[in-house]
């Protein structure tokens, strides 16, 4: 097995920016790191591949915890073939790690989507897919956004086993309305089997607060689907920024929330809190037009979706690079900072101790960039991967 040795780079290793670094990648892993020259070529093996980046740079490759498709596929379409296809058009755009996001729809519907997802998990054809959200069906009626009304319910611990055991085992993360009857004992009982996120919930805060006592620990779409903060009522988005015990999501599309917003989040809650994600749906890469994928029919009008004649969003047509490139843009980050926001943070969500980060003995999920921003190269457990702007 051939050792790959990229020098000459600005490495983005957790807090820190080793420049003139240079990075080893062995059996899908980063073997060494350090800062200066490369070893020379017989402390590896004499068929070492050494690449000079050019004082380009290296971090962790992106991780996303909520999106339901892309390039034309949507995971909520029960078919294994969906899932590769949305998988692939993220993994392309740097995203190494993610979610397959199931949205509210029929219960037969949820449960084949999950079990599609898990079937391609398992034959490696989606391998950027490290498990699964369920974005409902536990969620306010009057916070639903684009979920499908009809099929919201209250918490059910049969049906949230049924869930679970379509998943066999790659159920990650689950979006709840702590308000609902039932919603805190589901939380307090299976909390260590899945990550519970606060989200489409028209929760006060003393609600809010109860979930997190019981061990929800993350809040989906921070401000979209959940009441608005007010200067008497700073409700859970003021809860959720203030409490050190959880991290929070922005959708950092242009579309879901205003720069300022994204600005206060980071501001308030800090890099170590926030975490990207795209909520992206099956239109994510795909033009403005009318759309049909699963239950729903989507309008995008000048990059924003819609749901069909309305002016409701449904989800985004961003990939977690275009995200990525805004919140920099917006918060003046650093490239440690969108490190942080657009892989580290979201790994350590769901104990991905060797995912996000640029460490010894972590995956080589790496993008090189020019910049520290803009993806010019993908690689997967050290494979590297052909990419699109």
């Amino acid at each position: 097995m051939t050792v790959r040795v990229l020098s000459n780079a600005h490495l983005v290793v957790g807090d820190h920016v080793v420049d003139n670094g240079w990075l080893a990648i062995w059996d899908g892993c980063v073997s060494a790191l350090g800062q200066g020259d490369p070893p020379v070529a017989r402390v590896f093996d004499d068929t070492a591949d050494y690449v000079d980046l050019e004082r380009q740079w290296v971090l962790p490759g992106y991780v996303d915890l909520h999106c339901h498709g892309g390039g034309g596929s949507a995971f909520n379409a029960g078919g294994i073939g969906a899932v590769r296809r949305a998988a692939a058009a993220h993994l392309a755009r740097g995203t190494t790690s993610m979610l397959a996001s199931v949205g509210t729809g029929a219960p037969a519907a949820m449960l084949a989507a999950a079990g599609a997802i898990a079937d391609a998990i398992e034959d490696g054809t989606a391998p950027n897919v490290r498990g699964i959200h369920f974005e409902g069906p536990f969620l306010s009626p009057a916070r639903r956004g684009a979920q499908t009304a009809s099929q919201l319910r209250l918490p059910d611990r049969d049906f949230f086993e049924e869930l679970l055991g379509a998943a066999r085992g790659h159920a990650r993360a689950m979006t709840i309305a702590p308000e609902l009857d039932g919603a805190i004992d589901l939380i307090h009982r299976h909390g260590d089997e899945i990550a519970f996120c606060i989200g489409h919930t028209d929760a006060d805060a003393d609600a809010f607060e109860a979930a997190v006592d019981a061990g929800a620990r993350h809040v989906t779409h921070l401000f979209n689907a959940m009441p608005p903060a007010t200067h008497r009522a700073p409700g859970s988005v003021g809860r959720a920024l203030l409490d050190p015990r959880v991290t929070v999501e922005l959708i950092a599309d242009g579309h879901h929330l205003a720069a300022d917003a994204v600005r206060l989040a980071l501001g308030i809650a800090g890099t170590d809190r926030v975490v990207l994600v795209t909520d992206a749906q099956a239109v994510a890469g795909m033009g403005d037009g009318r759309y049909k994928f699963a239950d729903r029919t989507v309008d995008v009008r000048d990059g924003a979706a819609h749901l069909a004649g309305t002016q409701i969003l449904a989800g985004s047509t961003a990939f977690l690079a275009d995200a990525t490139a805004n919140a920099a843009s917006w918060g003046v980050l650093s490239p440690v900072a969108t490190a942080q926001i657009s892989a580290g943070n979201a790994a350590r969500v769901l104990g991905w101790r060797n995912r996000g980060v640029l460490a010894v003995g972590a995956a080589a999920d790496l993008i090189v960039s020019p910049d520290g921003i803009h993806p010019a190269a993908v690689a997967l457990d050290g494979h590297w991967r052909p990419t699109e702007a």
